[in-house]
């Protein structure tokens, strides 16, 4: 198939537009929470049962599901993380939350009727599978950024990333500033 820069934007933007429909409906149906859940900054708690169900599924081998301890590291450095992103790219992933969080969204994107703190691990994997299989580029997107996020937060955990043979770098922010040198005056 081939496809041109205005068929291309031409998705975009309908893909664009349906993800907002759909997070301004889940937002002004009350199924999302207006601010982040206690000792977050960004998730909310229907994003945290959310990610608790998704987190086992993604990091399977690593994260158990009744590994409530990893669970919860692994979500507060997700919402560390966020601090690192721009404005956009959080809203963006909120409404993607939001679409996996309303029910009805949820249901026809996922398969997953229950809410998320009724998932089992199968529900989870079963779901992330939907949304990777999908001909549908949104939910694909949804699904890549689901799963990067997820890992990313996991292997910033510094124990985590030395059992993986590596470090995460240092945010640019605690880098001290070299000092300037000193230049030769004639």
């Amino acid at each position: 198939m081939q496809t041109d820069r205005r068929d291309f934007l031409k998705v975009s933007m309908a893909g664009a537009a349906a993800l907002s429909t759909m997070s301004a409906g889940a937002t002004l149906s009350g199924c999302t929470s207006s601010g982040p859940a206690s000792g977050m900054k960004h998730l909310r708690p229907e994003d945290l049962d959310l990610l608790r169900a998704m987190t086992p599924a993604v990091l399977k081998g690593k994260v158990g599901p009744g590994d409530t301890a990893a669970i919860d590291q692994t979500l507060q450095s997700f919402d560390t993380l966020m601090e690192d992103l721009s404005a956009p790219v959080v809203a963006g992933v909120l409404q993607a939350f939001d679409v996996l969080n309303f029910g009805l969204t949820r249901g026809l994107t996922t398969g997953q009727w229950a809410s998320w703190s009724k998932a089992s691990l199968e529900d989870a994997e079963s779901a992330l599978a939907r949304l990777r299989d999908s001909g549908i580029g949104l939910l694909n997107a949804i699904y890549a950024a689901v799963i990067r996020l997820i890992i990313s937060s996991y292997y910033l955990i510094p124990e985590n990333a030395a059992s993986a043979g590596f470090m995460p770098p240092q945010k640019v922010a605690s880098i001290p500033a070299a000092a300037p040198s000193e230049e030769a005056t004639p």
